[in-house]
Formats: structure tokens, C-alpha cells, sequence
């Protein structure tokens, strides 16, 4: 778990976000802007150092969105959102919600490729979108 924590704490870090909170096997993290938490989120995804000693990956989650900051923590629809799409990521995938891909679509650095809908526990159904690092040949 240590190495889990370091590990994604070092990500966000560089990739210049902020790490809000770590919840034994889960991070909770804010960017300034959408790129960078993609840039993050993929990078979770990528690091050894996130996989820990028995080499996991991780599932990774990104949504854009508005959020009420409060003792250190943060809550609003977006948090709730990036859990449940946690929850349904494939190991070592990064999910992103439509409106989410939808400001990342002109971003040459990343692809998006959408899933199939999925119906949740008090959202109802969503639609997931995997992001990937775009390949350039």
C-alpha cells in the first residue's frame, strides 16, 4: 500500500495536480485544468510504481467538473461520478465521462474510444469513454 501511495502521490506531483486525500487502496487528486488530469490519470495508470510489489494496475477514473471544496476534502456530482466509473474500469484502463472526453477530443496527445453505457447505483446510466495516450507512427 506504501508503495501504491508514493507512487501516485509522485505522479500527481509532477504532473503538477494535487493529491486531496488517499483512502487505502484509492487517491483523490485535483488539476487546474482538464489536460493535466489526464495527463495524471494516465500516468497512474502507466507507473510501476503505482502497480506496487505484486504489479496490479490500477483503475483510473477522470471527470471535469465543479466541485465544493471543504475541510481539506472535496464533494459534488463530478466526485460521485469518478467513483462509479472507477468502479467499472478495467484494470490498468483510464475512464473518463462524456463531457469529460468531449473537452479532451482536440487533443492530439490523447484518443478517446467510447464504451458501452453502463446503468449505476443513483446516476443511472452512463456512458464511459476509455482515454489513451494517442500513438503517433
Amino acid at each position: 500500500m506504501q508503495d501504491f501511495e508514493s507512487g501516485a502521490r509522485d505522479v500527481i506531483a509532477a504532473a503538477g495536480a494535487r493529491v486531496v486525500k488517499t483512502i487505502g487502496d484509492a487517491v483523490l487528486y485535483v488539476a487546474d485544468d482538464v489536460a493535466t488530469g489526464a495527463e495524471v490519470a494516465l500516468g497512474l495508470a502507466e507507473a510501476p510504481a503505482t502497480r506496487g510489489e505484486h504489479g496490479v494496475p490500477v483503475r483510473v477514473s477522470l471527470v471535469w467538473g465543479r466541485v465544493l471544496a471543504r475541510f481539506g476534502d472535496v464533494f459534488g456530482p463530478s466526485v460521485n461520478l469518478a467513483a462509479r466509473l472507477v468502479d467499472i474500469a478495467d484494470p490498468g484502463t483510464v475512464l473518463v465521462d462524456r463531457g469529460t472526453a468531449g473537452l479532451l477530443a482536440d487533443d492530439a496527445r490523447f484518443a478517446l474510444t467510447a464504451r458501452p453505457g453502463v446503468e449505476v447505483q443513483g446516476l443511472g446510466m452512463i456512458e464511459p469513454v476509455q482515454l489513451q495516450r494517442a500513438y503517433r507512427g
